[in-house]
């Protein structure tokens, strides 16, 4: 089994915290996350990604998914997280890239209609329908609002 990941959910004003990338020419949005030391609990790596990539502590309120990923033989996890009402993301870094190979171009809070649909749909595999603020505000949605990228 290749390496598993963990990720952060953390929400706010019916926003997400999402981290912005720019790899190969293209921009998208992720959770804060990336993959999962040795001797360390999915957890602990979701807690250290959030304050690695978004420059804020936070502490696991549940989790939310895990998701198997055949074609890469890993686990992703995802938690959802509460952060202080007076945290203030920003951007940070991948330590494990060089400073000419960052990805990370910024931090951002987004409402669902903010976000594009290929990362919409990331983010239902990431358990964005277990939760609540966001579970009846999806239920709206026409069933062809949200389609899986190939």
């Amino acid at each position: 089994m290749k390496r598993n990941r963990s990720q952060a959910m953390v929400c706010r004003d019916g926003k997400l915290l999402l981290v912005e990338h720019r790899m190969k020419g293209r921009d998208f949005f992720n959770l804060p996350g990336g993959g999962i030391e040795e001797n360390e609990t999915p957890e602990e790596a979701a807690l250290r990604e959030l304050n690695e990539e978004a420059g804020v502590s936070g502490r696991i309120v549940r989790p939310l998914a895990i998701e198997y990923k055949p074609d890469l033989e890993s686990r992703i996890f995802t938690f959802l997280v509460e952060i202080p009402d007076d945290a203030v993301p920003h951007k940070g870094i991948d330590p494990e890239l060089s400073e000419s190979e960052q990805t990370i171009i910024g931090v951002a809070w987004r409402t669902l209609e903010e976000i594009a649909e290929r990362d919409r749909a990331y983010l239902f595999g990431a358990g964005l329908m277990r939760v609540p603020m966001f579970h009846d505000e999806v239920l709206k949605w026409p069933d062809d609002a949200i389609s899986y990228p190939e």
